[in-house]
């Protein structure tokens, strides 16, 4: 038996011309399916390579007789049936899940209602009749949704990827991620969270009914909205980035908490991150800009793939105050120190000016 991909590939335009002729389109086919690279597997000559939508020619073969129920005679080059040609309808697999994610425009959890059909076909109802619909495809541990938006409207796409897991398929919980368009326009993506539902039968009741809590706290205000516009350079991708390469640096920080003042390192790199090491103990984190002459800095003792409480350090520093140039005067909070005490001020002095000040300066900027 010839089974070079050349071969294969005139074997699938066999059995598609075969169905053709009995009024099965090559569309139905790859509904049928859920494969949408018929025209490459059936092409050698422009689409030469083993693999195509992961799947060889030789699978694809088998399964385009075996859902259509044909025969191939080798030796006439022939298909033929064994039956009807058209698959039988048989009872459609059906999963439904409530889809939670974080509604950006009003500060809500909301909800939509996705249907697995035979785990090929999907479609999403979200509430004010808004209805989408795609294919559902599992790969490795990964779980993968792709969506147009259906009825009177621009034609939006949504991809949403879910980690199952070794269990490919009826999971009671899935986390993960999703891409789409707002109704405004803007680019958005941010985590969803689907729980199984034995039936439609009490779905009414979970869409009206209050959200656990745990998904709400777990999905708020994770969501990230882009910008609508394309920059011309890379100047015009971030408007504050020369306030950020301004106070980006190395410094010495003062902390006084109760009676006493910590010194620890300070330094803001140029993409926003930010370490203080003090006491010996490394926290890192980001900087950011609240307004011009404001900078807000967010750390952790450690960077985990979890959301465990922490050990951290939340600084805010005035960049214009006269009082104490050339000195940064600010405050903050921690839990870190081993005090009742967890505000604290501060004082953050460029790495350059640190050899022109000594500790009496220090408590005097303080107050002692």
């Amino acid at each position: 038996m010839d089974n070079s991909g050349k071969t294969l590939a005139e074997r699938i335009d066999l059995i598609l011309s075969f169905l053709k002729s009995q009024k099965i389109t090559q569309s139905e086919v790859e509904s049928q399916l859920n494969y949408t690279s018929l025209s490459k597997a059936k092409n050698f000559e422009k689409y030469p390579q083993t693999v195509i939508e992961k799947k060889t020619r030789s699978e694809l073969v088998s399964q385009l007789l075996q859902e259509y129920n044909l025969s191939y005679d080798e030796t006439r080059n022939t298909i033929s049936n064994n039956g009807d040609a058209r698959p039988q309808q048989q009872l459609a697999q059906r999963m439904v899940y409530i889809m939670y994610y974080y509604a950006f425009a009003r500060g809500t959890i909301g909800r939509a209602i996705i249907h697995i059909v035979n785990k090929k076909k999907v479609t999403i109802e979200y509430p004010m009749n808004e209805y989408w619909e795609g294919t559902y495809d599992v790969v490795e541990n990964y779980t993968f949704i792709q969506a147009e938006k259906k009825g009177d409207t621009t034609p939006v796409k949504k991809l949403i990827c879910l980690f199952s897991g070794t269990e490919k398929h009826g999971r009671p919980i899935l986390m993960g991620g999703y891409s789409t368009v707002k109704r405004d326009g803007f680019p958005v993506a941010g985590n969803v969270v689907l729980e199984k539902m034995d039936s439609d039968a009490n779905l009414e009741s979970r869409l009206k009914g209050e959200i656990d809590p745990r998904i709400a706290y777990y999905l708020s205000e994770k969501v990230m909205v882009a910008e609508t516009f394309t920059p011309n350079n890379l100047d015009d991708l971030n408007s504050d980035f020369k306030m950020i390469v301004k106070y980006s640096g190395k410094y010495s920080l003062h902390l006084k908490r109760a009676d006493q003042i910590l010194k620890g390192d300070l330094e803001l790199t140029k993409t926003g991150g930010a370490t203080i090491v003090v006491s010996a103990i490394s926290y890192h984190g980001i900087f950011k800009l609240l307004d011009s002459h404001t900078i807000k800095i967010i750390l952790k003792d450690a960077s985990e793939f979890s959301n465990k409480i922490k050990e951290e350090i939340d600084v805010i520093l005035k960049t214009n105050s006269h009082q104490h140039t050339p000195y940064y005067v600010g405050s903050g909070i921690s839990n870190s120190f081993d005090s009742d005490t967890f505000s604290f001020e501060c004082l953050a002095l460029k790495a350059e000016f640190e050899q022109n000040e000594d500790e009496d300066r220090i408590a005097e900027l303080f107050g002692y």
